[in-house]
């Protein structure tokens, strides 16, 4: 396995011991439980990102990131409702939530968008050359995002591409109350460990962490 890295931003991450364990898990709870809330009181139903956000220097950063590594024909996993897939010259989009879906289809009548669990994918194995979880995963239990990557890794010929919230600084984009966990480094080098097999490349700074992963 081939592994490199590189840090953008701030040096020095602030790396969480063994001895921090009662506070990752206090802090993995208390995500939990924030997410937990908003489900109950709001039906757990994302409503789409505004535009807006979508052009602040942090995000612009991260789609310029993610658009200079699609390669070949481009799937994304959890669209919503499609900029991310447009922005990057995507060909296929794929969503739970019904609403985003239509909302995709009427904003990019030329692309293909799919209502589907990511972690059961209706498409062969191969089926496209790069596939990207654009700020996805973090929406996901913990205990099914090898189950996404796995089916990601299954559906793509070359690379997958990972953008999530990076936790380590407590950002206020990595505590929405709609994600499930924090990507905190403890849960980050799990995610690494669950991408051993294959070639990574990856880029922390304030904001995101942003994983490069190929087959070959």
């Amino acid at each position: 396995v081939f592994l490199r890295t590189r840090l953008l931003g701030l040096s020095g991450l602030r790396r969480t011991s063994r001895m921090d364990s009662a506070e990752e898990a206090r802090l993995q709870r208390e995500q939990l439980e924030r997410y937990l809330r908003w489900q109950k009181e709001e039906g757990g139903i994302e409503g789409p990102t505004h535009i807006e956000t979508m052009f602040s220097p942090e995000q612009q950063q991260r789609l310029a990131w993610i658009k200079e590594h699609c390669k070949g024909s481009v799937m994304e996993l959890g669209c919503g409702y499609g900029f991310v897939l447009a922005f990057c010259g995507g060909q296929i989009g794929v969503d739970y939530n019904p609403h985003s879906i239509l909302l995709a289809h009427i904003l990019n009548p030329r692309k293909i968008f799919i209502e589907a669990d990511i972690r059961k994918l209706p498409f062969p194995d191969g089926f496209v050359d790069t596939v990207v979880f654009a700020d996805c995963l973090e929406h996901l239990p913990w205990n099914d995002v090898s189950i996404a990557i796995a089916e990601g890794l299954r559906v793509c010929r070359e690379k997958i591409l990972i953008s999530t919230p990076n936790s380590d600084y407590g950002s206020r984009t990595s505590a929405s109350f709609k994600h499930q966990f924090l990507l905190t480094q403890p849960k980050f080098e799990d995610l690494l460990n669950m991408l051993s097999s294959l070639k990574v490349n990856y880029v922390r700074n304030y904001f995101w962490v942003l994983i490069e992963a190929k087959k070959t």
